[in-house]
């Protein structure tokens, strides 16, 4: 509430005049995270988790003079361009990226460079709520796809139950086949565990290379956890068939999967936590005083 009333009658307009021009946009991106089996269905945490990430730094932040910085303005004109050049190309992904900078350029522009700096990891965050544009996603996605499916299905070489894949479809010897769909590809669950890993990140006791490093790793952690669930629904298909790797036991894995992710993020922070506390250099130990 202190920050609120410190905040300039011109701060109050731009911020009016920044909700008008962003309310068709922002329903855009309300529907694509509302969406039936879209990737963004955590879109909607994300303003509450940075809002609850610059909650923890009330005390620091209160205690930072507010002085103007003008490239906040220069960063506002530049997304001002951008949404008109969107805006006459009907081009929403370009909006949603300047819909970010334009808070940067509000915090630059209203309290300065050193509060800038002091909450950029909770305006990093908000990254997470701006969907991607479909056609990276479908390459994305399609990408993945094969190659978790060609990863899951060379695991049942050992075996020698004669599982074949072409494309994302899985065949087995009596018949039975398996399709690895958009979801199972395993997009979704990286961008998840990728917030999920930066909100630990922030949590946790480690140096900053540390903390990045531990961001960085919950992708492999996403890809590997995926590709061990295929794995597991095609061990179900051989035993028991494709109608119940595909049903319930497929939902099921889903949430199970996750919390198999969390488990090895939360491994990697432990052992990061030990490799990278040996590393640091010894504190010289203070000579007691003689009497």
């Amino acid at each position: 509430m202190v920050l609120l009333r410190q905040i300039p009658i011109a701060g109050y307009i731009l911020i009016i005049l920044f909700a008008w021009l962003y309310y068709e946009p922002l329903m855009v991106v309300w529907r694509a995270w509302t969406k039936d089996g879209g990737y963004y269905s955590h879109g909607p945490l994300v303003p509450f988790v940075a809002a609850w990430m610059l909650y923890t730094q009330k005390e620091v932040l209160l205690t930072i003079p507010h002085r103007s910085s003008w490239p906040g303005l220069a960063i506002l004109l530049i997304c001002s361009l951008i949404f008109l050049v969107s805006s006459l190309c009907h081009m929403y992904p370009p909006k949603y990226v300047a819909f970010v900078f334009y808070l940067l350029g509000f915090n630059l522009l209203l309290f300065g460079t050193r509060m800038a700096r002091a909450t950029l990891l909770p305006w990093a965050f908000l990254f997470f709520m701006v969907p991607l544009p479909d056609g990276l996603i479908d390459l994305i996605t399609y990408k993945l796809r094969i190659a978790v499916t060609a990863t899951a299905v060379s695991m049942t070489e050992p075996f020698n139950w004669y599982v074949v894949k072409s494309g994302n479809y899985i065949f087995f010897p009596n018949g039975d086949t398996l399709v690895v769909g958009d979801i199972c590809a395993g997009l979704r669950s990286i961008i998840s565990l990728l917030a999920l890993g930066a909100v630990f990140a922030f949590l946790s006791r480690l140096s900053p290379f540390g903390s990045i490093l531990l961001f960085i790793l919950s992708a492999p952690v996403a890809i590997i956890t995926n590709i061990l669930r295929i794995f597991a629904l095609i061990v179900i298909a051989h035993f028991w068939g494709s109608e119940v790797a595909s049903g319930r036991v497929h939902d099921i894995s889903g949430w199970a999967i996750f919390v198999v992710a969390f488990s090895l993020l939360y491994l990697c922070y432990f052992l990061l936590e030990k490799i990278l506390s040996k590393q640091e250099p010894a504190q010289p130990a203070i000579p007691e005083a003689q009497p």
